[in-house]
């Protein structure tokens, strides 16, 4: 079988490409997708009246184009919500960012803060490369020592001295210093970050936005896993069938895509370079209403989660009235102990002792970040041009082995199927 435009994936960024030519009227194309339906990590569950995602995936919509596709697509089915964010770190819960809301910590450790902005500036390099000097630079070493530090060793796997800074630009919010040392005093006038508020499907979970963009596909074939890649003679074996093509678009994870090429040792040894951090999630219903919050940090050590979020809060759909749903995202790893889980989220005071359990189950999510360290821009930069030359263009947060949100993967789609119409 051959086609013009074959594409690899059918999360959100290869729907989005498959969409975006159909829009241009090119229909020689074939998405393929391992998985029995679309989506990828962007997909739903229901289960007991619950809906469940794959961990948070919530849209952060900041361009015109953005707001006018998803609103397009979902058609009156999408809500607003303002982000009700904190960080848990012994007995303070600070909202979220903390380096803005220092007035919440106790008079201590507000202190150290201070003076560790205060004192920052003069020793760390004026162009930082490690997550750690950036942290040092933008916020001093109380602020790194309370929560950057601890919270991003959970998450990424690594201290912050390994890790390199070329993610932080939009995700981590920099407030001025004297912003830092006005928030030691009272709550910040502003909100920070680019997750302020954010939208989300009234029903169906994230997976909503994946029907909406497959309902129209033509050429989509599920249950087709990609077993090999032939840059050469620009093939494909698939599902036990081999596909020519004349560009390919890959989206799925780029350590992966690389173990498949033939006869591309050099290519392949990338893939090496190129290290993942998986996530475990822990799906947990109560049978009663709590109090409203999107997600809260837990960067102390003795939490075994880094991340909870609250899915019922994000839309009513999500769990039955009177319920509450979370999902909780614990680093590779960590002992699957519900009973260690349930008394970390009695102690923050999330849930009640004499809670009722309605849903409990676990998700392991093997692709969930790729690493920022030091092998991961060179390995990138090297795979992708090297790629592109041969006539295979990768895309999205896995295919670009990047750290990314739900629209940049909209849009990477929209403009690939651009550059090749």
């Amino acid at each position: 079988m051959h086609t013009k435009i074959l594409i690899l994936g059918a999360g959100l960024t290869g729907l989005s490409a498959a969409y975006h030519l159909e829009q241009r009227q090119e229909t020689d194309y074939l998405l393929l997708e391992a998985k029995a339906k679309p989506g990828g990590l962007c997909s739903s569950r229901t289960i007991r009246g619950f809906t469940l995602d794959c961990g948070g995936h919530l849209l952060h919509l900041h361009s015109a184009y953005g707001r006018q596709l998803v609103k397009h697509l979902l058609k009156g089915n999408l809500l607003r919500r303002t982000r009700r964010a904190f960080i848990y770190t012994g007995s303070s819960r600070v909202p979220f960012p903390f380096q803005a809301n220092l007035y919440a910590l106790p008079e201590k450790a507000r202190q150290a803060c201070v003076q560790g902005l205060l004192e920052a500036a003069p020793k760390i390099p004026a162009a930082p490369r490690t997550f750690k000097q950036w942290c040092l630079q933008a916020f001093g070493r109380g602020v790194y020592d309370q929560f950057m530090r601890p919270y991003n060793t959970k998450l990424w796997g690594l201290p912050p001295e390994e890790l390199t800074c070329d993610w932080c630009g939009p995700f981590v919010p920099r407030p001025t210093p004297p912003e830092i040392l006005q928030s030691a005093q009272r709550p910040p006038q502003k909100a920070y970050g680019y997750n302020t508020s954010f939208y989300y499907p009234k029903h169906g979970g994230c997976e909503a936005l994946v029907r909406a963009l497959a309902g129209g596909l033509t050429h989509l074939r599920t249950r087709t896993r990609v077993t090999q890649v032939d840059l050469k003679n620009k093939t494909v074996r698939a599902g036990g069938k081999t596909f020519s093509y004349d560009r390919l678009i890959n989206t799925l994870p780029l350590p992966a895509f690389l173990r498949l090429l033939k006869g591309e040792p050099q290519l392949t040894a990338l893939a090496n370079l190129l290290h993942n951090r998986p996530v475990l999630v822990y799906h947990l219903a109560v049978a009663r209403a709590v109090k409203p919050f999107s997600w809260i940090y837990f960067p102390d050590e003795t939490d075994p989660f880094y991340r909870v979020g609250l899915q019922s809060g994000f839309s009513p759909a999500n769990a039955p009235k009177g319920t509450s749903l979370f999902y909780i995202e614990l680093p590779p790893g960590a002992p699957k102990s519900r009973r260690r889980i349930w008394n970390a989220l009695v102690q923050k005071g999330i849930i009640k002792e004499n809670d009722e359990v309605l849903l409990s189950c676990w998700q392991p999510l093997p692709y969930a970040y790729a690493v920022y360290d030091k092998h991961r821009l060179r390995a990138v930069r090297q795979a992708l041009e090297a790629l592109a030359k041969r006539g295979c263009f990768c895309a999205g947060r896995y295919g670009k082995w990047e750290y990314s949100f739900m629209e940049a993967s909209l849009l990477e789609g929209k403009e690939l199927a651009e550059k090749l119409v």
